[in-house]
């Protein structure tokens, strides 16, 4: 039983020991975290856009009549999902408050929206090679 005891207290003490460090950030430390959190978010809705693109395009060449619908489908739905998460990350809650925060300059602002701004240019370039390229294999 003494064991047993000795074991919580000291899994007590080490769970308080690395919350400490997160309790004394400055909030000027968690708006630069929140930020980075923003911009992982826009990272991933590339990603998954991107992903949904290729998908798209190799369900539209029509190689695989039993996977050649659900990859234009699924393609589909990522991305307008990736688009909406950088959409969501540029615009949304966590975004407005960093501003009402006030933590960042106005050009570090402007930089993270040209970022965003930036992935939805290359998501619809992507789209439109996509598209331009079945046209062009389809016209032979």
């Amino acid at each position: 039983m003494r064991i047993h005891g000795l074991s919580i207290a000291l899994a007590v003490m080490i769970a308080f020991s690395l919350t400490a460090p997160v309790q004394a950030e400055s909030e000027k430390e968690k708006a630069l975290h929140d930020m980075y959190m923003l911009m992982r978010f826009m990272d991933h809705g590339i990603s998954i856009a991107l992903e949904g693109a290729n998908f798209q395009i190799l369900g539209k060449l029509g190689k695989s009549e039993k996977l050649d619908r659900d990859a234009i489908v699924h393609g589909t739905i990522m991305v307008k999902d990736g688009k909406a998460i950088i959409k969501e990350m540029l615009e949304g809650k966590a975004m407005r408050e960093l501003y009402r925060e006030g933590y960042f300059d106005q050009k570090l602002m402007d930089d993270l929206h040209t970022l965003g701004n930036k992935m939805l240019e290359v998501i619809a370039l992507s789209e439109n090679i996509h598209e331009n390229a079945i046209k062009q294999t389809s016209q032979k």
